[in-house]
């Protein structure tokens, strides 16, 4: 038998524990430990000679949260407001070759972790707007070096061949709270008065668009033709140019499609050609007809099959060099998939290998969440000189907590609610222990303000 556990559940812990911090709930910070790390390895780290330049690491026993207790400084509720998700920061860094989106590939849990993860893995960028945007294509391995701008609701294609997806925008009372080198906090849903932009994203992705078929090998031979229609053209026909090819069928089964003038966005498939007259007949009509100002490509053709799509999509290949396929692009991005096999089936060439990417439940946008790893938990808590005149100063601490529910020493013992306890107000031995976490010595004055940010992993 063999398991694993999915990034929905790391994520469904994390919702958890975020909405752990409303009522019922009170969880404080606590600090503690104001004498410095000395001693052989006892119940609360191994270390046999800790310092405070050697600093021990903790572990989990039934003595330790007495110790814990015992060492207790201060203590400072937590609200909700203050906890967020949170994902790996990946700068957009030019001349960095991006990693594109596949459905096929576990992105998340390669990029969930900034200290095991690097730039070049990342399939999303955080910009100098302090935008993010996911990776829908990355030009069949480019560097990048165009940032990515706007928050469309399409996707993008920058001038490098790159296509990014705008996800959502960190808000500026987030920034000091959540953003640090190594981490970028992420919410969904959006928040529909502050985040227009991201609540936009999220309303308009569509379920199972195929919006990316990658071209995983060009092959060899692929024909193409491209030009403007000579007079001529009538509903069901089109005139290639002078310089398209005399030989009879030469472009049979392959698709025109009209990049500019009328016609633009058709896309249709040549039934016959006679190359005597350049004329390809189609085999159905064309909408607009295209005159001699239009623009057409000819080029092989894509089929897409699925057992899913509830709107079919369409695509053309967009780029041949040398015989070679090098990009295939989307004209119906369709609906439903969950499956789909995208195939060259004419054009004269042969080996050409395609591979259709399909989109996150719910769509490119949907859950950003989900759909970047939200699986880390950041809590941040600053402590501002004595804090409600229970946080002592001209002294140092070391170690730093989370503390689930303690009980007040006063007579009846009842449940901490208060934002700020001193050590002596909160009951011994009360609450739970959740989070841990050992320190170099930091020196508290009457003017300090500690911002501290604790990571957690689900």
């Amino acid at each position: 038998m063999s398991a694993i556990i999915n990034n929905s559940f790391r994520k469904f812990q994390a919702d958890n524990f975020i909405n752990s911090f409303s009522s019922p709930n009170n969880i404080y910070l606590a600090i503690g430990k104001d004498s410095a790390w000395a001693g052989a390895s006892s119940a609360q780290y191994r270390e046999t000679s800790p310092s405070d330049i050697t600093i021990p690491i903790p572990i989990d026993t039934t003595a330790a949260p007495f110790i814990h207790h015992d060492d207790f400084i201060a203590a400072k509720k937590i609200p909700q407001s203050n906890v967020s998700h949170v994902i790996a920061r990946y700068d957009w860094v030019s001349g960095t070759v991006y990693r594109a989106y596949d459905h096929l590939r576990d992105d998340i849990l390669e990029n969930i972790n900034p200290a095991t993860s690097t730039n070049e893995n990342s399939f999303y960028v955080f910009t100098t707007a302090f935008r993010v945007y996911k990776c829908i294509s990355n030009n069949n391995g480019a560097v990048s070096t165009i940032e990515p701008t706007g928050a469309g609701l399409g996707i993008t294609t920058g001038a490098d061949g790159y296509r990014w997806k705008f996800m959502f925008e960190v808000q500026q009372a987030d920034v000091l709270k959540y953003i640090t080198s190594d981490w970028i906090p992420v919410n969904s849903p959006a928040n529909s008065t502050t985040q227009i932009d991201q609540k936009n994203t999220e309303d308009n992705a569509v379920d199972g668009s195929l919006e990316q078929i990658d071209v995983t090998a060009g092959g060899t031979g692929y024909r193409t033709d491209t030009g403007n229609p000579q007079p001529g053209n009538t509903t069901t026909t089109i005139v290639l140019a002078t310089t398209a090819s005399e030989d009879d069928d030469h472009y049979n089964l392959m698709r025109v499609y009209i990049t500019n003038g009328n016609g633009l966005g058709e896309l249709k498939t040549i039934s016959d050609y006679v190359g005597s007259t350049r004329t390809a007949t189609l085999t159905s009509s064309w909408t607009v007809t295209p005159d001699t100002a239009s623009v057409y490509e000819v080029m092989p053709a894509v089929d897409i099959t699925t057992s899913t799509g509830t709107i079919p999509a369409t695509a053309r290949v967009s780029s041949i060099s040398g015989g070679v396929i090098q990009r295939v692009s989307m004209v119906v991005k369709g609906v439903g998939y969950r499956d789909a096999v995208a195939t060259v089936t004419s054009g004269g060439g042969t080996n050409a290998v395609l591979a259709s990417r399909i989109g996150p439940v719910g769509g490119h946008g949907k859950n950003a969440v989900s759909e970047l790893g939200g699986a880390f938990v950041m809590l941040n808590t600053r402590l501002i000189g004595v804090d409600g005149g229970n946080f002592p100063v001209n002294d140092d601490f070391r170690k730093v907590h989370l503390l689930i529910n303690p009980k007040v020493s006063e007579p009846g013992n009842a449940p901490a609610t208060a934002t700020t306890y001193n050590a002596s107000e909160i009951l011994d031995d009360s609450g739970e222990i959740i989070y841990t976490e050992f320190r170099a010595p930091i020196n508290r004055s009457s003017d300090s303000t500690e911002d501290i940010k604790l990571v957690v992993e689900f």
